[in-house]
């Protein structure tokens, strides 16, 4: 998947800005942008954030990571007795207090664990930032509409310039120095096996170098930072200084270094293997370029908790999409499915209903044969007919009953009515009934006495059950 890093870093008076191509693990500068700050508050700097943008253009996958410089940042190498990940970050939310003057909740900070030391304690490098200058940064790449990803230490990236332009990578497996020299400051580094072991930094830049007197204060300095780091050094016959940032600037200050520190100085220049020229020679650019070519999981990065809180939900957000949309594609895959299935059976019943008619036509006159069959059948079969249960009843009727109406159909069966003279005679009729073949069921549904010309009889409605 390609993608394109915009890397950022904002200083007193500039912003440097650097975006790069990302394939895998390969990087291909792109452009390197370099935009005056008239002021550090966040609407100037949105402002030229949005400039920057625009030159670069709409990019897909765009990965964000500003660069915090060190000379706004405290680095401390402290050493824990611990292993365990989780209790170092317990142990390091005691000590980070006590390294700054300021209240816990004012402070941002992020760790390395450089590793343990073989005895009892891990060693890590603590890096350490007021939650304001960081709030300021986010707050201009919020009137953008854009979450940075990461928020970096300047020094690591200075290491991983120099990791890429560095022909003999062996001195960086062993302990070595690091001098990067920016236009107002500069940033003293301890490496060791690839990765920062310590930094400091130097409050005087390329434009305090002028006079030799400026120079001279700068060695002072450097001589002071130096003492961290002499029991490392001690133990090399060679110590390496590698000098990156504003060099051509002050082509003396090598000798000078190697005079005045004991120290052979090797200079790191950007080569032009992407084919682009730096926008000034003034300003160091190590550390955006550095992190436009590689990053690490182990570097450190500075995380705003409201941040944090956004680009969790921006995640939430993506992945309520995404599943929004598959929703969406299986109901609409449900739907198309069912009215295709719909459309089938309409289609089939249709052919069904053309085949019938093409037979109905074909086969009229012999369905009107079979239906006058059906009417005729139940008067010429001798079971069905009317006429077999008359005979039957005529058969089995005794003298003393007389019958007055007889009613018969296929649906609701025989009803028989007449008159006796006594009631012994219908139960008597009706045994008869039951014990025949065809009048099997039969029962004296009602009976009432009345008289006809002076004489009783006693009238009858005989049914099926």
């Amino acid at each position: 998947m390609i993608k394109t890093r915009v890397v950022v870093e904002f200083s007193e008076k500039w912003l440097k800005a650097v975006f790069s191509t990302v394939q895998g693990n390969k990087s291909s500068i792109g452009k390197v942008i370099l935009e005056p700050l008239s002021n550090v508050d966040f609407s100037s700097v949105s402002k030229v954030l949005s400039s920057v943008f625009k030159q670069i253009g709409k990019r897909k996958g765009l990965e964000v990571i500003v660069v915090l410089s060190r000379n706004k940042m405290t680095v401390r190498k402290i050493e824990l007795p611990s292993r365990d990940s989780h209790e170092i970050e317990q142990m390091l939310g005691l000590h980070v207090i006590r390294q700054v003057p300021y209240a816990k909740e004012e402070i941002i900070w992020g760790y390395q664990n450089l590793g343990f030391d073989g005895i009892s304690n891990s060693r890590i490098l603590l890096g350490i930032a007021h939650r304001d200058i960081l709030k300021n940064i986010f707050n201009a790449f919020l009137t953008l509409n854009i979450l940075p990803d990461k928020m970096l230490l300047s020094s690591q990236g200075v290491i991983h310039y120099i990791s890429e332009f560095l022909k003999d990578k062996s001195l960086l497996q062993s302990n070595c120095l690091v001098l990067d020299i920016d236009y107002n400051s500069s940033d003293l580094m301890l490496v060791n096996k690839h990765q920062l072991n310590s930094s400091v930094a130097i409050s005087q830049g390329a434009e305090q170098l002028n006079t030799e007197e400026e120079l001279l204060r700068f060695i002072a300095e450097l001589k002071q930072a130096l003492l961290a780091s002499r029991n490392d050094l001690s133990q090399q016959k060679s110590p390496v200084i590698l000098l990156t940032g504003v060099i051509e600037k002050n082509k003396n200050l090598k000798e000078l270094l190697e005079n005045e520190l004991s120290l052979k100085a090797k200079i790191i220049t950007f080569s032009d293997k992407e084919n682009l020229a730096l926008p000034s020679q003034e300003l160091s650019f190590a550390s955006v370029l550095g992190f436009a070519y590689q990053q690490k999981k182990e570097d450190i990065s500075f995380i705003l908790p409201e941040a944090q809180v956004k680009k969790e939900i921006k995640v939430k957000m993506q992945q309520l999409l995404i599943f929004g949309v598959c929703l969406t594609y299986i109901f609409t895959i449900l739907g198309l499915i069912f009215f295709l299935r719909l459309h089938q059976l309409q289609s089939y019943r249709d052919r069904l209903m053309r085949e019938v008619n093409r037979l109905k036509e074909k086969t009229g006159a012999l369905m009107d044969i079979e239906q006058k069959i059906t009417i005729t059948k139940q008067y010429t079969d001798p079971k069905q007919s009317v006429l077999n249960y008359l005979h039957e009843l005529t058969r089995i009727c005794p003298d003393a009953i007389t019958l007055s109406s007889f009613y018969w159909s296929t649906q609701k069966g025989l009803v028989i009515r007449g008159y006796a003279d006594q009631m012994p005679d219908i139960f008597s009729f009706v045994s008869l009934l039951e014990n025949s073949k065809v009048f099997k069921g039969m029962q004296a549904r009602s009976t009432r006495r009345r008289k006809i010309k002076d004489k009783e009889i006693v009238e009858f409605e005989i049914g099926p059950k």
